[in-house]
């Protein structure tokens, strides 16, 4: 049993209000309302189990965006999928679920069933989203984004989850040494608990890595709306969602970059690499209107004799805060053709003891926040199979 408030215009408002009446079992109607001002309002004094929201209040009242992702309950968005920024709306305020506007009779209950706060709530943390990105490809995206995870796990020994979202030509399964039978591309969301436990794969203590397709072609199927959901589902068991992303601004790219909560954009020390990254940050900072601490510059491969120094990068960059990670040599390829993390196997090298020190600032950071809450083991870990190199 949950309650249930209801921010819609009609005639949509009162078919929500009939629907929910109908289900006396289930679902507690606590309130509506066509504005959404009076609704968050409303929200604000008596808390509901879930909100459910029309997104077309919320494309007409944009300045609230941000008191919307701070409210306490979740939010169910039902929006037009025809609409090319309402996925980015629900982004915008963490909602939980994003569910179709012709499909709502359908899915609007199982979605409740899952997202809502019982009416004994419990008080759980969701875990950070952290993207590894670089608009131009060969500068060391995945290795970080696999031995960041690592590190992360390592340090908090909770669960970290490493999705590869490189979806045409993604390399997390191979550098961790994994063969995966199933992928994201497999996972269905209509029945996304047993998709997910299906598709992930332990394989470091602590790490699980949820593989990309298969196929080059698959990758068209994977669609903003389901990334969502993934996501979502994904931040309820795990302490930190490692996202490695491929290079451009595809639609479901710039829906993972919007739910992160951290985005490290990868760049080596050359003229090509630093001016397309300069361009990356110039669009986060100005279209994307990103606040200035979600966007961190990673420099790799530092020492090497490009005749570009570090003061030179910082400028160029528009950056003075840089991430740095020594050259290594053969060290990371080795490692990555053994399918073993290298902070595992070589975890006294200046590589990575400069990952971990990546992996303390973030941790450092979280702590300044609040302590983090407890979190139960993740169910979909524990049933999980380990596939590593069969």
């Amino acid at each position: 049993m949950f309650s249930v408030y209801v921010a819609a215009a009609n005639p949509l408002r009162g078919e929500l209000e009939r629907f929910l009446k109908d289900h006396p079992e289930t679902a507690l109607p606590l309130g509506s309302s066509e504005d959404l001002r009076e609704a968050l309002s409303d929200c604000a004094r008596d808390v509901p189990g879930v909100l459910v929201l029309e997104d077309r209040l919320l494309a007409a009242e944009p300045d609230l965006l941000e008191a919307t992702a701070e409210a306490s309950y979740p939010v169910v968005l039902i929006a037009n999928p025809g609409d090319s920024m309402a996925t980015r709306r629900a982004l915008a305020i963490r909602a939980k679920d994003f569910i179709p506007l012709e499909r709502w009779a359908v899915e609007l209950l199982p979605t409740l069933d899952r997202v809502a706060l019982p009416l004994y709530r419990r008080d759980k943390k969701q875990g950070r989203v952290i993207t590894v990105f670089s608009s131009k490809g060969g500068v060391g995206k995945t290795t970080l984004s696999v031995n960041l995870g690592v590190s992360l796990a390592q340090k908090i020994h909770e669960p970290v989850v490493i999705v590869d979202l490189d979806l045409a030509f993604g390399d997390v399964s191979s550098m961790m040494g994994l063969s995966p039978d199933l992928t994201i591309h497999d996972v269905d969301v209509q029945s996304l608990s047993q998709g997910l436990d299906q598709a992930l794969i332990e394989c470091e203590p602590n790490v699980t890595v949820l593989p990309a397709p298969l196929t080059p072609d698959q990758a068209e199927d994977i669609d903003s709306r389901m990334l969502l959901k993934i996501l979502q589902a994904l931040k309820e068991d795990y302490a930190y969602v490692i996202l490695d992303l491929a290079p451009g601004y595809a639609e479901v790219n710039v829906s993972a970059l919007d739910l992160s909560d951290l985005i490290l954009t990868v760049c080596t020390p050359d003229v090509v690499t630093l001016r397309t990254v300069g361009q990356a940050l110039s669009l986060f900072r100005d279209e994307f209107r990103y606040p200035q601490d979600k966007v961190r510059v990673v420099l790799n491969r530092t020492g090497s004799r490009t005749g570009i120094e570090r003061a030179d990068i910082a400028a160029i960059l528009k950056s003075p805060n840089l991430y740095e990670l020594p050259s290594a040599g053969p060290m990371p390829v080795r490692a990555a053709n053994d399918g073993v993390p290298f902070v595992t196997r070589e975890p006294r090298a200046p590589l990575s003891i400069a990952v971990a020190a990546i992996a303390d600032d973030i941790l450092r950071e979280e702590g300044t926040r609040g302590n983090r809450n407890a979190r139960r083991p993740s169910k979909r870990g524990l049933l999980t199979r380990s596939r590593r190199g069969n």
